[in-house]
């Protein structure tokens, strides 16, 4: 069974990164990476071309890509396996010259069945299924909670006319 909750952190600017590896052909080309977590990139994977060259990628075409500014760009894509934590995810990985790092985007998230949850601390990637079924039983609890022991204790005194 996979797990239910995979840690990341916040790089030095506050972005959420996660350990990942990532192979083509065979696992035992495999390299481990600091990913960034991109909820603007549609995609499964994007990641620097020199970088993709030790991992036995098979190329498999290439598209062109809308970028944030609005821009295309032609990009080569390849096929390839994502490993996070002890789970293997295969899709198609865009290859970028001027990538910094590798960034896993939407279809990544969707592959795996993963919510991105952050807070100042850092970052975690949750199951779909064990955050619903979280989210179910707080809602329940909170349901469930009794109402204060007597609506009077949270009202003010009543005015007597000795007050007026």
């Amino acid at each position: 069974m996979a797990k239910p909750v995979l840690t990341g952190s916040l790089d030095n600017a506050g972005h959420p990164v996660i350990k990942i590896s990532v192979y083509g052909i065979d696992p035992k080309f495999q390299k481990e990476f600091e990913a960034l977590v991109d909820t603007g990139f549609t995609g499964f994977l994007m990641m620097p071309l020199t970088e993709s060259f030790p991992l036995a990628l098979t190329l498999y075409g290439t598209s062109s890509w809308t970028l944030a500014d609005g821009s295309s760009q032609p990009k080569l894509l390849a096929f390839g396996a994502v490993i996070l934590g002890e789970e293997h995810t295969h899709g198609v990985i865009v290859l970028e010259p001027n990538a910094a790092r590798p960034l896993v985007g939407m279809e990544f998230l969707r592959k795996t069945k993963r919510a991105l949850v952050l807070n100042k601390a850092g970052c975690a990637l949750v199951d779909e299924d064990f955050l619903s079924e979280a989210v179910k039983s707080a809602a329940a609890a909170v349901r469930d909670q009794e109402p204060p022991a007597s609506p009077d204790a949270t009202a003010p005194p009543a005015m007597t006319a000795t007050q007026k």
